[in-house]
């Protein structure tokens, strides 16, 4: 596995993150700010950071991506162009739920909760819940976006709260039992290694499960036409 070329994307949250490794040793990670239509960034940035580490996709071993919640066009966008690559190159694709991504780095803080925090605007956060034990992350909760009001009757303490929406949620978390960590300037986005390493395991162990995205609640499509998006 060491020499075998990892391509990881996240298109999920504000950032459009690529990241290739060899095995689990990363190679490059950019961060690209979607200043044009996202559909034509990803082909362009991945094929750039490939020549410029001395590959093509047909070096290609294995695809990872996050598959949300997080912004609705950015995770269909690279899910489709994902399973695109994988059909017509034969390259298998891992799919890890944006929050399960987000709390990985965490695995140290042994008897802690964790609960990352995605701002869904409308007043809303994406949200997760997960214990560590034994190095070992549980997660004790669906993907589903709440009131930042609501959330304190979701967190249980010790509990590490980080991500895009904490300071929507810092107001309503202060001063619970047990203490509750607030993380607001770091960890907002995906990392590209913490990508790559989880899909690692997923490979390895064919957990990667039905790449389908998770949107955390209805579009406004679903919504108004009363239609179910997949």
């Amino acid at each position: 596995m060491e020499n075998r070329v990892i391509l990881g994307i996240d298109n999920s949250l504000d950032f459009l993150n690529i990241a290739i490794s060899e095995g689990d040793k990363l190679i490059e990670e950019r961060n690209i700010g979607n200043k044009r239509v996202p559909s034509g960034i990803i082909p362009v940035e991945v094929s750039h950071l490939l020549s410029a580490n001395g590959y093509t996709i047909d070096d290609v071993h294995s695809m990872v991506v996050t598959l949300g919640p997080g912004s609705f066009t950015g995770i269909r966008v690279a899910l489709a162009f994902c399973k695109g690559i994988s059909s017509g190159k034969n390259i298998p694709l891992i799919g890890i739920p944006t929050l399960d991504v987000l709390a990985s780095p965490f695995a140290f803080m042994e008897g802690h909760f964790l609960c990352p925090l995605i701002d869904a605007k409308k007043g809303e956060v994406f949200y997760s819940l997960y214990y560590v034990s034994h190095g070992e992350i549980e997660r004790l909760e669906g993907y589903m976006a709440v009131k930042p009001g609501d959330i304190r009757g979701i967190v249980k303490t010790p509990c590490i709260c980080f991500g895009t929406g904490v300071h929507l949620c810092e107001d309503a978390l202060s001063g619970m039992d047990g203490g509750v960590t607030f993380i607001k300037d770091r960890f907002t986005r995906v990392s590209g290694e913490a990508l790559i390493i989880e899909g690692l395991k997923r490979l390895s162990s064919d957990t990667g499960g039905t790449i389908v995205p998770i949107y955390g609640r209805k579009s406004e499509a679903e919504i108004k036409f009363n239609v179910t998006l997949t």
